[in-house]
């Protein structure tokens, strides 16, 4: 028996539906309504036609974008393939259609679910309890958690009143990462610090928190306002990539996709940020900077666009000595050296080399900065003094690539 429909919305507006094809088993079709409006589009690269969409397999991009992957995925795997027959892609998208990354929403109801109850987050943050916390929000919100990523992480919303007295949606509010501890020791403080870093040295960055038992980030989503969420498009949509290509391209590519999505007035700024993005990601050892960590945000496909802030900022390095960057820059993938490094500056931004020189440096104070966070870490907690030597030893390392410091032995991890 054919399933029925999805129904997508755009900020809650039916918009359309993807369908399964007649002819081909693995296809999906989406269809726009005929009332629908060009700010209505759910990409921007899909813009409102009569005509079927055709994914030709599988899920269209923009579908596919926020789809669970790793421990989600698998929690939703296990907890659902037995019950639904043929369990796929499309499926998994109906199961975290009410609550995702964006402004879509998906039900095969005429309307979207709620996404449910919610936490309060200073509970999360302060919690020194023996059992799992995570594995109990995992258990509660993976049903409802649009969001990617091979690092454990749900959607909650905050539940205190300083939360709830300031929004008129029922959406998620903030994203809650985890990690293995035996894998990725101190990820959660890996990724706090490097965010910090990036955020002083001018860097638009989410807002980040550290619980107190080290095991968690707590990240403000920077997609929300008061009274819904805004459009984002990671580089993998705007590349027609599906999640499974996000190594798949270059900085310089994504340089050219901002010319040609990011609005005139956010043009500028955009291209600096995203210089500054991949040349301090160089330098701490962020071997990760693919598809997905870039985005951009409009409030319709017919508003302003710009870049979104950055976010999933951390030192790869720390873990894979012998990592790559994620993309490739003027056609390779090893860490760049600094004539490298200003040569990309200068292609991606446009700006004469005292300007790029300029914003390498404002790179390099951020650097510093992860530098002297990790031996505070350390001395704020006895425990992780190997993780603050070896992360300091990686900054080092991508400092002494671009000769702002002379190498020594202690520089090594």
């Amino acid at each position: 028996m054919k399933k029925p429909p999805l129904n997508v919305f755009a900020s809650d507006q039916p918009i359309g539906q993807i369908a399964r094809s007649d002819v081909d088993e693995d296809g999906l079709l989406f269809t726009y309504r005929n009332q629908c409006t060009s700010a209505q589009a759910v990409s921007l690269t899909m813009p409102v036609r009569t005509d079927p969409y055709d994914s030709m397999s599988g899920l269209l991009p923009i579908f596919d974008m926020n789809l669970p992957e790793g421990a989600l995925r698998e929690q939703l795997r296990v907890r659902f393939a037995k019950t639904i027959p043929g369990f796929d892609d499309l499926n998994l998208l109906q199961i975290v259609g009410s609550s995702q990354i964006g402004r879509l929403r998906f039900s095969v109801e005429e309307k979207p679910e709620g996404s449910g109850a919610g936490e309060n987050l200073s509970d999360i943050l302060t919690y020194r309890g023996s059992e799992d916390l995570f594995a109990s929000l995992l258990q509660r919100y993976a049903t409802s958690s649009g969001i990617s990523g091979i690092q454990p992480k749900v959607l909650v919303r905050d539940q205190s009143a300083s939360s709830v007295d300031r929004l008129t949606h029922r959406g998620a509010t903030h994203i809650v990462k985890s990690f293995d501890p035996a894998a990725y020791p101190e990820l959660a403080a890996n990724e706090f610090l490097c965010l910090q870093g990036a955020s002083k040295c001018g860097i638009d960055c989410a807002r980040a928190r550290l619980s107190e038992n080290r095991r968690l980030v707590v990240v403000d989503r920077f997609d929300m306002t008061s009274d819904g969420y805004l459009g984002i498009e990671d580089f993998c949509v705007l590349n027609a990539l599906r999640a499974a290509g996000r190594y798949d391209g270059s900085y310089e590519g994504i340089a050219r996709r901002l010319n040609n999505y990011l609005s005139p007035k956010h043009l500028s700024n955009g291209l600096e940020q995203f210089a500054l993005q991949v040349a301090f990601s160089c330098i701490i050892g962020n071997g990760d900077a693919h598809l997905k960590n870039f985005s951009v945000m409009y409030r319709d496909a017919e508003s302003e666009v710009s870049l979104a802030p950055a976010y999933d900022l951390v030192s790869t390095v720390l873990y894979i000595p012998q990592d790559t960057l994620a993309l490739t820059m003027d056609g390779s993938k090893r860490f760049p050296d600094r004539t490298r490094l200003l040569k990309f500056i200068r292609t991606a931004t446009g700006k004469s080399p005292s300007a790029a020189t300029r914003l390498l440096e404002q790179a390099r104070t951020g650097a510093q900065v992860v530098i002297d966070g990790a031996h505070r870490y350390a001395t704020e907690h006895r425990d992780a003094g190997d993780f603050a030597r070896k992360l300091t030893g990686v900054v080092r390392q991508g400092l002494e690539r671009l000769s702002y410091i002379t190498p020594t032995p202690e520089s090594n991890p």
